[in-house]
């Protein structure tokens, strides 16, 4: 396991406030009283099913873990939320602010691309251009809906790990169960269907009164036409990336986000697998355009860790180098993610802040977006309900017998106050959305980009892997809709 770096004085602080706070909840709600808190019903077979889950895990293990040892209500985590945040800020603003005769600044630049402040600027959208470009991508994830796909359309076509194709093969079983003679991806025109699983048919659609080009009270983010949300273009994707290659860092949930780029690309995949990726060469995506993944679960960087001082990576982590200067002069834009693989609070910061202050002090000129953990959802009640073999009617019933469709939620799931003794596994949804407005402060004080695709993708609780993984989804389905995001958003950064 990476060794955290040394805490500064800022952090110090952080760790005794959140050892005070502990003791005065601990003392005012009492240990035997309080209702102990719960998020999500997460299912015990879930995506870390495969780890100890005896009394001896320590208090750290990054995979999983229990509640705080003091119940937190609502009310409680509301607390926690704001402490937090305001630590992460003032330990952004510590870190990777500037002095200037009036006062402490941020850079004023999103690294890796022309976007720069231009204070001199009369307009206000000139003048301002890092907020406004940072406020449309914000909007993009943020206000929108899934929309359900009626007509007949192209399914993004995946050529990598067979493993996310699961659901298609269940949904196959069920077309030849109907005997109605269609395959799948085709499209009945007796019954007016288009036969491909539910879970595929919506796509992710930004309100344009709110996101999209004009001015006005509810508007958000940029003003001219760069505002309007377009479909994926291999051609257009091509020419915005101006030859520079990708690097998709992070856990098995990033792997998939590879898995998307390449498919949307329709490239030759030259690795399968998540571990062997690195070490083998680029996918090509077009002239001068690759794109690479490399397994790293905390994003920790090379000089972490270091053996002479008996530090040690952890056996429940996979940290393959990726931070190197090979690497970072090759790829000069980073896609990021960590979170998953459950850090308390304090190392998620410091590991976070050590990894963006490398990236942020010896390689200005690369692009990092990092993008939100995704909430784990109970997938377990609908594959229980057959979701992979709905086969929706007009009416949007299902066909097959004893299928159940399943559709997104129209907002994503709130936190909730557990009553009885279910105990809770880490990350809990609280966790996720605490951890994500940390990552949030850290990367744009950095000069980074964050996607905020938290409740994107927590409005989607179908589609998911099941048998135990409820953190990844198959393929093709949600997750396809990171072609689109991507491309939008380098569009509107002109890397």
């Amino acid at each position: 396991m990476a060794p955290i770096p040394a805490l500064s004085r800022p952090l110090a602080v952080f760790i005794c406030c959140a050892v005070f706070f502990q003791l005065i909840l601990f003392f005012k709600s009492g240990s035997d009283t309080s209702p102990e808190f719960a998020d999500v019903d997460h299912d015990q077979g879930s995506y870390h099913s495969h780890h100890d889950t005896s009394p001896a895990s320590s208090w750290n293990d990054p995979v999983k873990n229990r509640h705080p040892t003091v119940p937190l209500t609502l009310q409680d985590l509301h607390a926690l939320d704001e402490l937090s945040e305001k630590i992460a800020a003032t330990e952004a603003e510590r870190v990777f602010s500037h002095k200037t005769p009036e006062g402490l600044v941020f850079d004023n630049f999103i690294h890796g691309t022309r976007i720069k402040n231009d204070p001199s600027s009369k307009d206000e959208q000139r003048a301002k251009i890092v907020d406004k470009v940072r406020d449309q991508i914000r909007c993009w994830t943020t206000h929108g809906k899934w929309v359900r796909q009626d007509k007949e359309f192209t399914p993004l076509k995946h050529l990598g790990d067979s493993r996310f194709a699961k659901c298609d093969k269940t949904f196959m079983k069920a077309l030849d169960q109907e005997g109605n003679g269609h395959y799948l991806g085709e499209y009945d025109h007796t019954h007016d269907r288009f036969m491909v699983r539910e879970a595929v048919k919506y796509r992710w659609v930004p309100d344009e009164k709110i996101c999209g080009p004009g001015e006005g009270p509810t508007k958000i983010g940029i003003t001219d036409d760069r505002a309007t949300y377009q479909q994926f273009s291999k051609s257009k994707f091509c020419e915005v990336m101006e030859r520079r290659n990708m690097l998709v860092v992070g856990d098995l949930t990033q792997y998939q986000i590879h898995d998307v780029i390449v498919s949307a690309f329709n490239s030759s995949f030259v690795c399968y697998g998540e571990l062997g990726c690195l070490h083998h060469s680029s996918h090509g995506l077009c002239q001068g355009v690759g794109v690479k993944y490399a397994r790293n679960d905390i994003l920790s960087v090379p000089w972490a860790v270091d053996p002479e001082d008996e530090e040690y990576p952890s056996a429940s982590t996979v940290e393959q180098k990726w931070a190197t200067a090979d690497m970072l002069l090759t790829f000069k834009v980073l896609i990021l993610n960590k979170g998953l693989f459950w850090r308390p609070d304090e190392i998620f910061m410091s590991e976070l802040v050590f990894t963006m202050k490398q990236l942020w002090k010896y390689y200005p000129d690369v692009l990092v977006i990092y993008r939100a953990t995704h909430p784990v959802s109970n997938c377990t009640a609908l594959k229980t309900q057959r979701e992979d073999e709905a086969i929706a009617d007009k009416n949007g019933e299902s066909i097959i017998p004893g299928s159940k469709v399943a559709t997104p939620l129209e907002y994503p799931p709130q936190r909730q106050q557990d009553q009885g003794e279910h105990q809770e596994y880490r990350p809990t949804l609280a966790d996720i959305q605490r951890q994500n407005r940390i990552a949030k402060h850290i990367v744009e004080a950095a000069g980074g980009i964050y996607l905020d695709t938290e409740d994107m993708f927590a409005m989607r609780p179908d589609g998911r892997m099941g048998d135990g993984d409820c953190a990844r989804f198959c393929a093709p389905g949600p997750l396809d809709a990171y072609a689109d995001l991507l491309y939008n958003t380098f569009r509107l950064l002109q890397v």
